[in-house]
């Protein structure tokens, strides 16, 4: 899962806020801040990838 967070600098309180609750609820893999489309500020959350899933089928 990835979540993208698009805020102005004069958002950036709600922002931290937004990221401080997010952070608790899914092992976030990837935590990413980036201010490259200026006035936005980005900070991008992806979860960790997922494990292969158990190949758990029987022969038939």
């Amino acid at each position: 899962m990835k979540v993208t967070i698009v805020h102005t600098i004069e958002e950036r309180e709600e922002a931290d806020a937004v990221l401080s609750a997010l952070r608790p609820l899914l092992a976030w893999g990837k935590v990413r801040e980036s201010d490259r489309h200026a006035p936005f500020l980005h900070i991008y959350l992806a979860t960790k990838k997922p494990g292969k899933p158990c190949d758990s089928r029987e022969n038939p």
